[in-house]
């Protein structure tokens, strides 16, 4: 008796569940009919407010020509189909916490924006809106990225580069969303941003309208804002793994022109060393930058440096040249004249590279 007893009440459970779950889908589907009309935007166009608050840059990728930074992207716009009474509500606003609240719970339009230059991974990490009585709507989203931004690297290491990341509302065109920018949701933090050999100078936001090229006659114009973060180069690690390094081992390379005229290997062979030492330098260089077509200022040294330790290898056979030649008066007077025209000339060029890459545009 008490196994059928159990059985019965289990059995009523069922249905009283499977019953609850059906009025549930049948109240929805109906409420979901009757607010169709919210999915789409107020009004034509929808000013969207936008603003971007920038929390850390994670890497820069000079080889892949990629930035990933994490940031809120902040939006505002107003819905007065959405208005409603505080004192009815209880509550001067309306909380929408997390994925699941945004997204099952909150019945109105909404932008959705995408990121139109984006590299790698895109992720929405936390997401709040608050619904005001007067049908605003604020919407936070806290984002991480990687984005695709061509950089010019001719001043390398000098370089300053604009890093911008592209926002625009899916599927609507700026007669339908028109995107403005908010000043006051836009800023960065000044303890959280740190990127090894970056400085952050400064966090702008503009509208930069996008034109796609399209092969029919219709050319739609989407609204779209521009993130860009105007970021500055710290030299300090390339000139000191580098630029002094090289400079040392060519002063050094000049040292052959102190020795002995006579020992014409040893002279080669410092300077031969000092040659495939660029060699390396040139490899590790060059595996850090993305494959330009255009030379670089750090390129202009290194070829400085090639130069001048050819140079001193056709000084060497010159000199023993002359030493064979009977002429060892006049390889004396050469290598005199060599150990201050050497390093002056190496200076004097690697200055003159300077001031043209810093005086013509980059």
């Amino acid at each position: 008796m008490k196994k059928r007893r159990l059985l019965f009440v289990k059995r009523i459970e069922t249905y009283l569940l499977v019953s609850t779950l059906f009025l549930g889908v049948l109240f929805t589907s109906n409420s979901s009919i009757a607010d169709l009309s919210l999915l789409n935007p107020p009004a034509e166009p929808t000013v969207v407010k936008v603003g971007f608050y920038l929390s850390d840059i994670n890497d820069v990728n000079e080889q892949q020509e990629t930035f990933e930074f994490e940031g809120r992207l902040i939006s505002r716009w107003k819905d007065a189909r959405l208005a409603f009474d505080p004192l009815e509500n209880g509550s001067d606003f309306i909380t929408y916490t997390g994925s699941f609240q945004f997204s099952e719970i909150f019945a109105g339009w909404y932008p959705q924006f995408v990121l139109a230059n984006k590299s790698g991974a895109f992720e929405q990490e936390a997401v709040v809106l608050r619904h005001y009585p007067d049908g605003t709507l604020h919407l936070i989203q806290e984002i991480s990225a990687v984005v695709e931004m061509p950089m010019s690297l001719r001043r390398f290491p000098f370089d300053q580069q604009i890093f911008t990341a592209y926002f625009l509302v899916l599927g609507y065109t700026e007669s339908q969303v028109q995107l403005e920018v908010d000043l006051d949701s836009t800023g960065r933090d000044d303890n959280g941003v740190q990127v090894a050999q970056w400085h952050l100078d400064d966090v702008n936001i503009q509208v930069d309208p996008l034109e796609p090229s399209l092969k029919g006659s219709v050319q739609p114009r989407y609204s779209r804002v521009a993130v860009q973060l105007d970021m500055r180069r710290r030299p300090q690690f390339m000139l000191r793994i580098v630029v002094f390094p090289l400079t040392l081992l060519c002063l050094l390379c000049a040292s052959v022109f102190w020795m002995d005229h006579e020992s014409l290997g040893d002279r080669m062979a410092i300077s031969f060393t000092g040659l495939l030492s660029i060699v390396a330098y040139q490899f590790l260089i060059g595996g850090s930058l993305p494959t330009i077509a255009y030379f670089t200022l750090m390129d202009s040294f290194l070829y400085s440096t090639y130069m001048f330790i050819a140079c001193s290898i056709v000084v060497n056979l010159r000199v023993d040249h002359l030493n064979r030649t009977g002429r060892q008066d006049a390889g004396d007077r050469l290598d005199e004249k060599c150990r201050w025209v050497f390093p002056s000339t190496f200076f004097g060029i690697n200055l003159l590279i300077a001031l043209i890459f810093f005086t013509t545009q980059s």
